[in-house]
Order: C-alpha cells, then structure tokens, then sequence
C-alpha cells in the first residue's frame, strides 16, 4: 500500500474492491469529460453513514466543490493509487444525472472502498469505513 498526502498534492478527482479495480481501469477519457455514474451505486445500496456525512464524503464535496481538502492522509487499497482513484472520483462528480446527495454519498462510498483515510496528524487512527447496516433513498 502506498501513501499520498492530499495536502502536498490535490487529488482532483460496491463492496467488491477487486471489481472495482478492474472497472476503474476502465474509466475511459470520454467518460472523463462528461462524466458517468456507471460505477455509483443505487442510493439503497449505500450505508446510511455516506448519507449523513463523514470523512470520504467530505473529500468528496471538498473535490466537487474545488475548495480546500480536509487535512487527510490517503492510504490506497491494493488495485488502486492515485490516477486511478482520480479517474473514479472527477469522472463520477462530472455527471449531471444523479441528485448531488446521491453523488456525494456514493463518491464517498467509493473512495471508501478504494482508499482508507487517515486525519494528518501525529497520533491519528484511520478514519473507520462504516459498515452497510442500514440505507437511505
């Protein structure tokens, strides 16, 4: 596993992260300037913690929104590194076909399933993925 640190570089940017992987890949640079929700799940399908907020969706809006990142350390899951997660996250926040509470939750689910998150500071603990208990529309 590598680590990037959003603070010194911007990063502009389902449950199966081997899947996922290989689906990332395949952003292709069409989808790259027009966006696409082919890998955003159904809003049923994400947990309730992506819907309420948490660290990934603040990133999330932090990208979408081009305001500054949270302090946050990024620790890429195997399959993945930046330019791939950066693929995933531009292209999905590009679309204009879902509501932006359901881009905002399942860009965060996303990057959960890609990346751990950690805060950037000395004694800091990973930032927990929330389990799929419950979902919201």
């Amino acid at each position: 596993m590598s680590t990037f640190n959003l603070e010194a570089a911007a990063v502009q940017t389902h449950s199966k992260t081997p899947a996922l992987a290989a689906d990332a890949a395949l952003i292709t640079d069409v989808e790259m300037a027009f966006g696409t929700t082919r890998l955003l799940l159904p809003p049923e399908a994400i947990p309730e913690a992506f819907w309420r907020g948490n660290a990934y969706t603040q990133l999330a809006e932090a990208l979408f929104y081009g305001s500054a990142l949270p302090p946050l350390l990024i620790e890429f899951k195997p399959g993945f590194d930046a330019q791939r997660l950066r693929r995933i996250v531009r292209s999905h926040l590009a679309s204009c076909e879902s509501k932006h509470d359901h881009k905002i939750a399942g860009v965060g689910y996303l990057i959960a399933q890609a990346a751990t998150l950690t805060p950037a500071s000395a004694h800091a603990e990973p930032v927990p993925v929330p389990e799929p208990e419950a979902t919201a529309p």
